[in-house]
């Protein structure tokens, strides 16, 4: 695909709403359990599946195990927002983009400085104790040695993450459709428009283009009008300059 279209099509565009997917958010540095290297490591070391210990019932059954692989993994590898993100960010204060949407948990967007986005699956950066509702920090679980028990009623302090097992929020989900809906332009970066975070989106969908920006091919790609196959934190910089 020419670059060229695609940057005439951004500049198009008065209502651009980004999906960030998974492989966009690896490409910044953070734990990606779904890619097949990572899964072998994390069943070599812990016994089980990622996705069996990053589930709501391994959570409350096997909290230390839990919270072992949780520090070890998901808290050691946050990342940083790119080049992508900066260039996003751009775009918003430009009043081109005006929704970033993301199942990713690692808090990119807020920590890009982008104003309006949607971390549908919740963001490591909250967590909270189920008991006596006391919300803490990011600090405070990387500090927490083991389990993180609340200090002042002695409750496990919760991550506000979606585990595997769990509904989102319809509140979040509510506003994902509101946000798509309104979109003339769907600007889709590092996830195949089968994704579950692509397929939910597009069912409100009803605008001028889709523009796809991931790194590995896909017979989805087809639904796209415009395609792009490399990596959303290279090209993006390179279409809206």
């Amino acid at each position: 695909m020419n670059l060229q279209n695609i940057q005439n099509a951004v500049m198009d565009s008065r209502h651009i709403v980004c999906l960030f997917g998974r492989n966009a958010a690896a490409d910044c540095g953070c734990f990606n359990y779904r890619d097949s290297a990572c899964a072998y490591a994390v069943e070599q070391k812990y016994g089980y599946s990622p996705e069996e210990i990053f589930s709501a019932a391994f959570y409350n059954t096997r909290p230390k195990l839990f919270f072992e692989y949780y520090h070890n993994e998901i808290l050691d590898s946050l990342g940083e927002p790119g080049a992508g993100f900066m260039t996003l960010k751009r775009m918003e204060e430009d009043r081109k983009v005006f929704a970033v949407i993301t199942r990713s948990i690692y808090g990119l967007p807020r920590r890009a400085g982008i104003r309006n986005y949607i971390e549908m699956h919740g963001s490591v950066y909250e967590n909270k104790c189920p008991h006596c509702g006391t919300e803490y920090d990011l600090a405070f679980m990387q500090n927490a040695k083991g389990v993180p028990f609340c200090p002042k009623c002695g409750a496990v302090v919760r991550p506000q993450i979606v585990l595997d097992g769990e509904m989102i929020p319809n509140s979040r989900i509510t506003s994902s459709a509101n946000e798509v809906s309104r979109a003339d332009t769907l600007l889709v970066l590092g996830c195949s428009l089968r994704s579950t975070l692509a397929r939910n989106a597009v069912k409100y969908f009803s605008g001028n283009r889709i523009i796809l920006i991931n790194e590995e091919e896909n017979y989805s790609d087809s639904v796209a009008d415009l395609v792009c196959h490399g990596k959303p934190g290279d090209i993006l910089p390179m279409i809206y300059r």
